[in-house]
């Protein structure tokens, strides 16, 4: 078969610059495009017709099953180009229920060069083998059943294994009071104890954001139960003041999300 064209869709730019950086490194695979939601993401498989997408499950507009049950759609119109989809995301306990119901591959984050090296060898098999349509017809009939595995995640997964001072210690994520991103980790911030953890900041915010993670700022997220106050300082921003005394700043592009929480509750 051809070189594998490849078409990377994820809506962190942090998280794209690393997929980017790892598939440059392969000699016989040519990065097409980087989408940043759904809807893009459709654009480009549509226009660059990419062999293989690296997908992203979270992402905002259109999410990855929602691309799937696009594509799925275009299996009754006799589209000629069907990519290979690879789920990109930050749930490792799904990539059974992924493999079963017809993804390609599943790689949760972070992405290991080695195991993307993989998952791009099935690709070439499959590709060998003209899987795609089959695989992509697979995905669509099973995406109530995705859908149903990904809440379940959710809402059983409420803790997570941090590593610190040379042991592994479980953390509650309801005793998180907020969190702030340092590259492709993000500071967890419990009382007056931090861990730093390994994943970025907009997945960690997908991940649990149903039990009250919201993102405030482009490095930071808080837990809504612990806003005890929401100020204005002296240049006109907004600074949340936290149960636990520390302050955080509200970002302008999220500012309309944090003063939702007051008009929700008055409500």
């Amino acid at each position: 078969m051809p070189p594998i064209t490849l078409l990377i869709s994820d809506d962190e730019p942090l998280a794209v610059s690393r997929l980017a950086e790892l598939v440059l490194r392969m000699d016989d695979v040519t990065l097409v495009g980087e989408a940043s939601d759904g809807q893009e993401t459709l654009e480009l498989i549509d226009s660059l017709k990419p062999n293989v997408v690296l997908l992203d499950i979270e992402m905002p507009i259109l999410d990855g099953f929602d691309v799937i049950e696009h594509l799925s759609a275009s299996l009754d119109e006799a589209a000629e180009h069907i990519p290979l989809v690879i789920f990109i995301t930050a749930y490792p306990q799904f990539a059974v229920r992924a493999f079963e119901t017809g993804a390609l591959d599943f790689i949760p984050k972070p992405v290991r060069y080695a195991r993307l090296v993989e998952a791009i060898d099935r690709a070439r098999s499959a590709y060998a083998d003209r899987e795609a349509r089959q695989r992509l017809a697979l995905l669509g009939k099973t995406l109530d059943q995705l859908r149903q595995e990904r809440s379940r995640v959710v809402d059983d997964d409420h803790y997570l294994w941090v590593p610190r001072h040379g042991e592994i210690v479980r953390v509650d994520c309801d005793s998180i009071d907020w969190i702030k991103a340092e590259g492709e980790y993000v500071r967890l911030y419990c009382d007056q104890t931090s861990y730093l953890y390994r994943q970025m900041i907009g997945d960690f915010v997908a991940n649990n954001a149903a039990i009250g993670f919201l993102r405030v700022h482009r490095s930071a997220a808080v837990n809504v139960t612990r806003i005890a106050a929401i100020k204005r300082s002296t240049n006109g921003s907004r600074m949340l003041r936290l149960s636990t005394g520390d302050e955080v700043a509200v970002g302008r592009k999220y500012a309309k999300d944090v003063m939702a929480i007051i008009s929700t509750n008055i409500e």
